[in-house]
């Protein structure tokens, strides 16, 4: 049920799909892909006032790139590409409160609240800016707002498959929407994989893990993080993604989308069909919010003199995980446009 929603950003790890207790039948025959064993642990673990903020960051050198997911998903997600940016130079991922490493917070979370977080995670941390903010889905919204509220800290943007502030609101539209992605039960059922995890640890073969968690690992997961896989769904985890949620459905955040970013380099990345829904209202569904999601996407584009609009054919929503080299050139373009300028 859960995984029809294309514009919350599914944690999907890659084509090879298997279950946190399937290590032991491919451990033999599958070379472990050790790009993901990093995101096992914490990073660099700032205290910002009484809680800590996880920054994952590896390289050196600036600007600093900085990593920012989607709704579903935390750090891990940027593993393909974050250490082929770092040999450029240096890439913090950043785990919101309440995901991967980071700490909890005691009250409802909210999109502006999680962009303080990592405002005060950077400093905290001494990484000075200005950044390249790199946002996936809802992460895009999150890389907006950052750059509304503190515009001298960005020094450039991508977007990759970028929500829009307030799409909630705008998938409410679509005469297909409720009947092709069931949103009505959502935060209901978030809630109840809260009380699940409230009450004791996810068995990772059950079907409520499955469910809950929305995701699967790749058949070349390393042994070592299947076995910290089901500690990163706890009820705090699935509190915070409900509560976000509701942040999509609120127009106060819509002036994110429209301030002017100048002639700061900005690439928009965005894939062909924004839904793939294997049903009648799913596939009148496909055909009509496409062309609105990509709309919207170089209107997005469009709030910098230079910046560009690119359609990556092939990829579902996860373009980091699905064509990841088009997210790492992409980077590669902004910082290539950043080193260019004349110094002052």
């Amino acid at each position: 049920m859960l995984k029809n929603y294309k514009c919350f950003g599914l944690l999907l790890l890659g084509a090879g799909f298997v279950t946190a207790n399937s290590s032991s039948a491919f451990a033999a025959t599958t070379v472990e892909d050790e790009r993901i064993l990093p995101y096992a642990k914490p990073g660099q673990l700032v205290d910002i006032g009484g809680r800590r903020i996880n920054l994952q960051c590896v390289g050196n050198g600036g600007p600093t790139v900085v990593l920012m997911a989607g709704l579903y998903s935390w750090s891990l997600v940027w593993y393909k590409v974050q250490s082929e940016i770092a040999k450029k130079t240096r890439v913090c991922a950043f785990d919101r409160a309440a995901y991967g490493f980071s700490d909890p917070v005691s009250w409802p979370q909210i999109i502006s609240g999680v962009v303080e977080d990592l405002h005060a995670a950077l400093k905290g941390g001494a990484i000075p800016g200005p950044y390249v903010l790199v946002g996936h889905s809802l992460g895009g919204v999150e890389a907006r707002i950052f750059a509304q509220l503190w515009p001298t800290d960005v020094a450039g943007m991508v977007l990759v498959d970028t929500s829009p502030a307030g799409e909630g609101l705008i998938d409410e539209t679509q005469p297909d929407f409720d009947e092709a992605a069931g949103m009505g039960r959502y935060t209901s059922y978030m809630f109840y994989c809260a009380f699940l995890a409230m009450h004791a640890p996810f068995e990772p073969s059950s079907a409520e893990f499955k469910e809950c968690s929305g995701a699967t690992l790749p058949s070349d997961t390393p042994a070592e993080f299947l076995k910290v896989w089901p500690k990163f769904f706890t009820a705090d985890y699935f509190a915070a993604k409900a509560s976000l949620m509701s942040s999509l459905y609120t127009h106060l955040y819509d002036s994110a989308d429209h301030h002017r970013l100048g002639a700061m380099p900005l690439v928009v990345l965005s894939i062909e069909h924004p839904w793939h829904i294997a049903s009648p209202a799913g596939e009148r569904l496909t055909r009509s919010y496409g062309k609105i999601w990509n709309s919207m996407h170089q209107d997005l584009a469009r709030l910098s003199s230079r910046g560009v609009h690119r359609v990556i054919k092939g990829s579902g929503h996860e373009i980091q995980i699905d064509k990841p080299q088009a997210v790492i050139d992409a980077v590669d373009e902004v910082l290539h446009e950043l080193q260019s300028e004349p110094k002052p």
